[in-house]
């Protein structure tokens, strides 16, 4: 550079140096620098998007462990709401499935006539032989014996003025059997003159008059049992799946006449009597019958 005044050459400043280096500097830097500005926003934008739709809304647990708990604050600032500590989430572990050999199967029970117990044993005991181990479930007709595992299992029967039995039956596995017994037996339907008589078979009464029921078979003694009435008694035989009918006449007790004794003459015909007597008065002749 020239100086107007002298013409002479000076060296030019340090800006007049470095502003077309600073100038280069900027056009080759510049594009660069903002297409990373430009890229670093939108990649801000995007995560800051991110961020507000995966936080959790507030009342929710982010972790199933339980966290320490804060410090108790024993005074609050004016006009701050306590922020509620976040539910802590528990696993629940199932049991597993019982496998089908281990489902508690059962007996549903139901005798004819009702009301007689039973009891229950494992395994298939034979005819006239007594049990050797205590029953598993015992009960009244009609009853449900529960819990019971799959197998073979032998029931016995009692009901009073019956013979007592027995059955066997077989069980599967998560199974509800029905099982209906039956006593060997025949239907009796009772009558009496009059009616409302009490019914004994033995020493188990019945009911009263007129009534239907069920007995076992073979040869009974049945009584009749009324108020004012003597007893009475009837042997009958009660087939097998069969219907009788039986009817009682009640008689009343017969009561015998007595004869009323003579009462004895008054205190003045005997003195009377003894008078004449003493003086030997004639007694009144009876009168004749005309003829």
């Amino acid at each position: 550079m020239e100086d107007v005044d002298t013409g002479a050459q000076t060296a030019p400043s340090f800006w007049q140096r470095i502003g077309p280096r600073v100038v280069a500097l900027v056009a080759l830097v510049g594009p660069a620098a903002a297409v990373f500005l430009s890229q670093h926003w939108h990649l801000r934008s995007e995560l800051r998007q991110k961020l507000t739709e995966t936080q959790p809304p507030t009342g929710y647990a982010i972790e199933t462990t339980a966290t320490k708990a804060a410090p108790q604050v024993n005074r609050l600032a004016p006009g701050v709401n306590p922020t509620a500590t976040a539910p802590i989430s528990v696993d629940i572990i199932a049991s597993p499935p019982r496998s089908v050999t281990d489902q508690p199967a059962a007996l549903q029970l139901t005798t004819q006539p009702a009301g007689a117990t039973f009891a229950v044993y494992p395994g298939i005991i034979a005819d006239k032989a007594a049990p050797v181990s205590a029953p598993l479930r015992t009960g009244t007709s009609p009853d449900t014996a529960e819990d019971l595992r799959g197998g073979n299992y032998t029931i016995f029967f009692h009901k009073d003025g019956w013979p007592d039995s027995r059955t066997e039956v077989q069980l599967q596995a998560g199974e509800v059997r029905p099982v209906e017994y039956a006593f060997f037996h025949g239907e009796v339907t009772i009558t009496s003159v009059p009616n409302g008589a009490e019914i004994l078979c033995g020493t188990v009464s019945l009911g009263f008059t007129p009534l239907t029921v069920a007995l076992p078979a073979g040869n009974q003694v049945l009584t009749a049992r009324l108020k004012n009435y003597p007893d009475r008694t009837q042997n009958v035989t009660i087939d097998e799946n069969a219907t009788s009918t039986i009817e009682f006449q009640m008689r009343t007790r017969r009561r015998t006449a007595k004869s009323k004794p003579t009462p004895p003459p008054p205190l003045i015909e005997r003195v009377g009597g003894s008078l004449k007597h003493f003086f030997g008065g004639n007694p009144t002749p009876t009168p004749r019958k005309k003829r």
